[in-house]
This record gives structure tokens, C-alpha cells and sequence, in this order.
């Protein structure tokens, strides 16, 4: 006889299975930036998105211009990021098909 299925116990394989409650979900995003390419452009755009709640890692790559975001899904979403690279002066831009 198979037993029903608990709701009460989920299986950590599952993508919704969360141990605790206050445990972040972290996501990590790459943003395509435009304009940014020396060191005081990384901190305008480090400073404002570390201080977003959630917000645990900004690392920015002026090569590629890009900026990786690591924050807590639960916290902030990547539309507050988008909001934040704005009033730095940059923009989001669209990532390039080559890269």
C-alpha cells in the first residue's frame, strides 16, 4: 500500500524545498552596461546597487561591460537593479549576440 504524500514533508530535490524560512535565495544576474570602462565608473555603479536590501555582491567587468549581481530573490528583483544602474547615469543595454 503506498502511503499519500505528506505536504508537510518535501523532498530536498525540490526546487521549492527550503530548510528554513529566513535562508536567502540567492541569484546571480549579468547585466550588459554601456558607457562604463575605468575604476570611479565600477564604484558609481557598486555603491548603489550594494546598498539595494538583498543585494549581497556586485562585481563589475569594464572589458565586457558588464555588472553580476548576486542578490537575495526574496529581498529585491532585477527591475530594482535595472532602476538603480539608471540614476548612476548608465543604462542597461542589451547584450551582444557576439559575446
Amino acid at each position: 500500500m503506498v502511503e499519500p504524500l505528506n505536504p508537510h514533508h518535501l523532498d530536498p530535490a525540490d526546487p521549492h524545498y527550503l530548510q528554513s524560512a529566513d535562508e536567502p535565495v540567492l541569484e546571480r544576474i549579468a547585466i550588459a552596461t554601456e558607457g562604463e570602462d575605468c575604476d570611479e565608473c565600477v564604484r558609481k555603479l557598486r555603491e548603489p546597487l550594494m546598498r539595494i536590501p538583498g543585494v549581497c555582491d556586485v562585481r563589475v567587468n569594464t572589458k565586457r561591460e558588464r555588472v553580476i549581481v548576486t542578490f537575495d530573490a526574496r529581498k529585491t528583483h532585477p527591475p530594482d537593479l535595472h532602476d538603480a544602474i539608471l540614476r548612476t547615469g548608465y543604462k542597461p543595454a542589451p547584450f551582444a549576440d557576439n559575446l
